[in-house]
């Protein structure tokens, strides 16, 4: 059973009750992603989200990480493009003390001179790592390219010089200004009582109500960059992308089946194109991501040097065979039974259940059940499917990012 209050304090508190469940998990939204940071403080969200765990006004590092663990649960956060997360996972019997850890997280965190300059040393090496790691780093790049000067391409780590240019004193302002009731939404699922929880936040969350006002966000345009960016390695890092939907659209459904169809897992039409019947690549998959205003389909795909032109040609070919006719009635079934699927048995885990809660109240404003997200997947045809690869799927506008240990002006030919 789902219900929602709006607290004094201006904090949003949304739950799904599971009353057979064992488990809890409660997530404290922060609605502020990098995409919202100042220009000159690339990262700060990130940079956040690591200090509040290096002590509180009440609580050690230490103590933060036993707090939770200690009665065999879990604490840890993220960061994303357009919000924030604290979140915990424990056995229901020890939801308060949930609650009462990830409102300290959020209302009390202490930003000490010496865990800043000790953090920003850890986060640093974070960079460096991420630039060792090719497959997260050429979505880096990918996205700081098609989305030109937006700030939704700005590495949500930050950079290296960004982050060496941050102060202790801009990092605590940010915190307070911007970790406000307004900006925070606790999303909780699992054996729970609403009141109870209502009860628990308005207690344990002591933040400001309201915080400056968060510049809008503007929707950027999408640039169909080709590059080649030379980098050592076994393996060369193709990426390809096109203009897609965003999380609000009306067609993000098709979308779904759409990419489970490109991409989305073996007995998609890449994976058994180049790989099972060419042997051109160990990893080729196609990805789905959306944010409120804008969305981004990609195919990502590591081969040999060699193989590069093969492995273009081979998306190019499969991409140009998508279009051509729609998808059978047995394999429209196949691809909307992937994702239908993926819906249900995300259904059963209460992580997945208390971040779908958090987003649709972020992007929505209101419940989304899984009967209606069912509902709405079943309601797609292959006319639809067709309709949007036609629409997307555009070879004019097509962004292709190439990294590896390539010949750089050969490799531009073969991707323009």
């Amino acid at each position: 059973m789902f219900k929602k209050t709006l607290l004094d304090s201006g904090i949003t508190v949304v739950t799904e009750a599971h009353r057979y469940q064992r488990s809890v998990c409660v997530g404290a939204f922060i609605e502020i992603g990098t995409r919202d940071e100042p220009a000159k403080n690339v990262g700060i969200c990130h940079f956040v989200e690591h200090m509040v765990f290096k002590g509180t006004k009440s609580r050690s590092a230490g103590e933060i990480a036993r707090s939770i663990e200690a009665v065999g649960g879990d604490l840890n956060a993220f960061t994303t493009r357009e919000y924030t997360c604290f979140h915990t996972t424990s056995l229901k019997d020890d939801l308060e003390l949930d609650i009462e850890v990830l409102g300290d997280l959020v209302g009390n965190a202490r930003f000490s001179q010496r865990d800043f300059d000790l953090e920003k040393k850890v986060i640093l090496q974070e960079v460096s790592m991420t630039e060792d790691t090719p497959e997260e780093y050429i979505y880096d790049m990918f996205f700081e390219k098609i989305y030109g000067k937006s700030s939704l391409g700005w590495p949500i780590l930050g950079t290296k010089q960004s982050l060496e240019d941050l102060k202790r004193s801009e990092l605590m302002k940010f915190y307070k200004e911007r970790y406000c009731g307004s900006n925070i939404i606790v999303a909780a699922a699992g054996a729970l009582d609403h009141d109870a929880v209502v009860e628990m936040v308005e207690k344990s969350f002591k933040v400001s109500k309201k915080g400056p006002k968060i510049p809008r966000r503007k929707k950027p345009r999408w640039v169909p960059v080709r590059e080649v960016v030379r980098k050592e390695g076994e393996q060369t890092h193709i990426l390809v992308g096109f203009d897609g939907v965003s999380f609000t659209s009306p067609k993000r459904f098709e979308a779904f089946v759409l990419n489970a169809w490109i991409g989305g897992g073996m007995s998609s039409k890449l994976y058994q194109s180049i790989r099972e019947k060419r042997g051109l690549a160990y990893t080729i998959y196609s990805n789905l991501t959306t944010f409120t205003d804008c969305g981004t389909l990609s195919i990502y795909a590591a081969t040999e040097g060699k193989s590069v032109t093969a492995v273009m040609e081979a998306i190019h070919h499969d991409v140009k065979e998508l279009k051509k006719k729609k998808l059978n009635p047995r394999g429209l079934e196949l691809f909307k039974q992937q994702v239908r699927g993926g819906v249900l048995l995300g259904a059963d885990d209460m992580e997945n259940r208390m971040s779908s809660l958090g987003v649709n109240e972020m992007t929505f404003g209101e419940y989304m059940a899984v009967d209606t997200i069912v509902e709405s997947i079943d309601k797609v045809t292959a006319s639809d499917v067709r309709a949007l690869a036609l629409d997307l799927l555009n070879p004019d506008k097509m962004a292709v990012l190439v990294m590896g240990d390539v010949d750089t002006a050969k490799t531009k030919k073969v991707i323009s």
